[in-house]
């Protein structure tokens, strides 16, 4: 979900990203009302997102709490979105991986993306596994209020984000 929002991003601004090895990533840098961004999508195991991020954001010159982690969360229904910062991992294993490499500092800019539909199915499989069509589709529609509220958090910062973002949340609404 985090790389789908972020290639969304990179898409609608006509980014593009380079595989950098020494950080074991994807990277783009972006620039906005004069401000620097970099856009990276790891490219170890999910479990271990967080490995190479301190070297990276030291080469970079970032500071760990100005990042903001873009990820699917299970709690929330298909396309809800919720931002927070200084939370817990919720038992995401990747957010776990960031946490124990920068601290919880970060923006949590967490995508819904429903529950599992039976107990019986392995957690892995459930996330790894293939949205169906209908979902798809739904989420396709979900795009433009994600990548705008992305933008918004870029823009605007977390507290005036937040404040639209977490109190509206439904799908009709836009920033």
């Amino acid at each position: 979900m985090g790389f789908w929002l972020v290639d969304a991003l990179a898409e609608q601004e006509k980014l593009t990203f380079k595989e950098n090895k020494q950080f074991h990533a994807q990277i783009s840098h972006m620039q906005r009302d004069g401000k620097n961004f970099l856009l990276v999508k790891p490219l170890s195991y999910m479990n271990e997102s967080g490995k190479f991020l301190i070297p990276l954001l030291s080469y970079f010159d970032c500071e760990p709490c100005r990042s903001i982690v873009v990820h699917d969360e299970m709690a929330f229904p298909l396309g809800h979105l919720k931002i927070s910062r200084n939370k817990g991992a919720g038992g995401h294993n990747g957010v776990k991986s960031i946490m124990s490499s920068i601290g919880s500092s970060f923006v949590r800019f967490r995508v819904g993306i429903g529950m599992k539909p039976h107990p019986e199915v392995k957690l892995a499989d459930f996330v790894l596994s293939k949205l169906s069509k209908q979902e798809w589709t739904f989420l396709q529609t979900c795009k433009d209020r994600l990548s705008k509220a992305l933008l918004h958090l870029l823009d605007h910062g977390e507290d005036a984000t937040m404040n639209i973002v977490n109190q509206t949340n439904r799908d009709s609404e836009t920033i």
